[in-house]
């Protein structure tokens, strides 16, 4: 099953990114992956889906970062 996250990157200087990404995780998983990948790197990569670019996010100028798990629902 796939799940669609958005993703929001704060920067200093009240700067913020916000991103779609598609994961084949759950959100605790997905979250846990970010939290290791800005503890152990010094970029964060990843695509992202409205228009598949390979985003870089230097994770020593993000001071937070917000998932927020987008649910689709069905009749």
């Amino acid at each position: 099953m796939d799940y669609e996250y958005t993703v929001k990157f704060y920067f200093d200087e009240s700067r913020e990114e916000e991103y779609k990404i598609k994961a084949n995780i759950g959100q605790e998983t997905f979250t846990e992956e970010i939290s290791n990948g800005f503890n152990e790197k010094s970029w964060y990569s990843f695509t992202e889906t409205e228009n598949y670019k390979t985003i870089l996010i230097s994770t020593k100028d993000a001071y937070k970062v917000v998932v927020k798990q987008d649910i689709l629902t069905f009749d």
